[in-house]
């Protein structure tokens, strides 16, 4: 473990109870699935747990899923509807919520993720044994749902993999997989950032600001969350633009501050470089069979959007463009 950081800025709190959370958004057959790993959890002994959903549909769409287990569930289950769109508003109620049922944590993972068995376990060992980690965080690897061809299921937008080490300190970290105590947001007042509220990005930028101000974030590969992938994401449109996505908010956010311009002139023309090469080692790959192919495609869309988003400088809606245009 890397014990030669610096140690957090609070005592930590000691664990009593875990408000395990999630917000979700017109998925209510997907949730049902999160929700019965969840209840299916190995817990550790004296924990409280209780477990919160956020719905950011004013229609309730999700609100039958939470009937129809809510009577035999083996955890106290709270339900509540966000009606303000996007998703900090819907993460900063979460956060409201948590403080409300009065829990010391919160263990957060999507509403498209399955948990792991020990997934709660190996958040809590780790907060309990390195004493330097406020925040814990793990990996969320893809499962599918459904049968489809190898060359999509082995795009690398669905192989996820990690070369970090079990206590190894990082600066950002995700929504879909992490730990912390409310007093992260009680005591130092760090929520999640409105100006985000389409775009995304929302959940590292919470992260960042918590880890600059002392909450050290500790990352555990033992604790395994997994992400679902239907028919609506397992084709080459959805891969296509979410690389494209991801590479348009990265650089977007890395050089919307006007105070970058010399290096965002310098990116610019790197980007352009790269993608003329991208362009070229695509063509090539044809011969190299359809997941090589599609893979470098998908590389070549990422930078692409990289390029994009440092020219156009505005945020992209994340709804409108990889959700069918929902957005209200």
């Amino acid at each position: 473990m890397n014990s030669t950081q610096n140690k957090p800025i609070l005592e930590k709190p000691i664990i009593e109870s875990i408000a395990i959370s999630c917000n979700t958004f017109l998925r209510p057959d997907i949730l049902a699935k999160t929700l019965d790993s969840i209840a299916k959890l190995n817990i550790p002994n004296g924990i409280l747990i209780k477990v919160l959903v956020v719905d950011n549909d004013k229609n309730a769409t999700a609100k039958p899923v939470i009937e129809k287990v809510k009577t035999t569930y083996p955890f106290e289950l709270k339900y509540c509807v966000e009606e303000k769109r996007g998703l900090a508003n819907a993460r900063n109620r979460l956060l409201q919520e948590a403080i409300n049922l009065g829990v010391s944590h919160i263990a957060i993972l999507d509403d498209d993720d399955i948990a792991d068995k020990d997934w709660v376990l190996n958040l809590v060992d780790l907060y309990n044994n390195q004493e330097n980690a406020y925040i814990i965080s793990g990996p969320e690897y893809c499962c599918f749902d459904g049968e489809f061809p190898k060359y999509l299921t082995n795009n690398n937008i669905f192989v996820k993999k990690t070369t970090k080490k079990k206590g190894e300190l990082r600066k950002v970290c995700s929504t879909h997989n992490a730990f912390f105590p409310v007093n992260v947001v009680k005591e130092a007042n760090i929520w999640f950032d409105s100006s985000f509220v389409f775009m995304g990005g929302e959940d590292g930028d919470f992260f960042y600001r918590a880890s600059k101000a002392g909450y050290n974030i500790a990352f555990n590969p033992d604790a395994i969350v997994r992400e679902i992938n239907d028919k609506d994401r397992v084709n080459l449109k959805w891969i296509l633009s979410r690389n494209y996505y991801n590479g348009y908010s990265g650089s977007y956010l890395q050089y919307k501050n006007k105070n970058k311009q010399i290096r965002r002139f310098i990116y610019l023309i790197k980007m352009i470089l790269i993608c003329f090469v991208n362009m070229l080692i695509s063509l090539i790959s044809v011969i190299l069979g359809r997941t090589v192919f599609f893979n470098a495609l998908g590389l070549s869309c990422k930078n692409l959007g990289k390029l994009m988003g440092a020219i156009l400088l505005k945020p992209m809606n994340y709804y409108e463009f990889l959700n069918g245009g929902i957005n209200k």
